[in-house]
């Protein structure tokens, strides 16, 4: 069985790409604002496991971000 999960968080990488890459305003909108919904659906689609995994991660980033805020301020 296909993980249906993968296929709108696949989505959601393509238009971050498309996003970092574009210069027009139309498709900057559009690829970003299909960016978060993709990703906002494949993280409500994914198993509990990934969801707690990826909040993990989140965390870890988080702290890291405030330790060097911390030695820079």
């Amino acid at each position: 069985m296909f993980p249906i999960y993968l296929i709108p968080l696949a989505v959601a990488l393509g238009a971050s790409w498309v996003f970092s890459k574009t210069s027009e305003d139309v498709y900057t909108i559009l690829s970003a604002g299909t960016a978060i919904i993709c990703l906002i659906w494949g993280f409500a689609l994914a198993p509990w496991q990934l969801q707690l995994l990826l909040l993990l991660i989140l965390l870890g980033i988080e702290r890291i971000y405030l330790r060097n805020e911390r030695r820079l301020g």
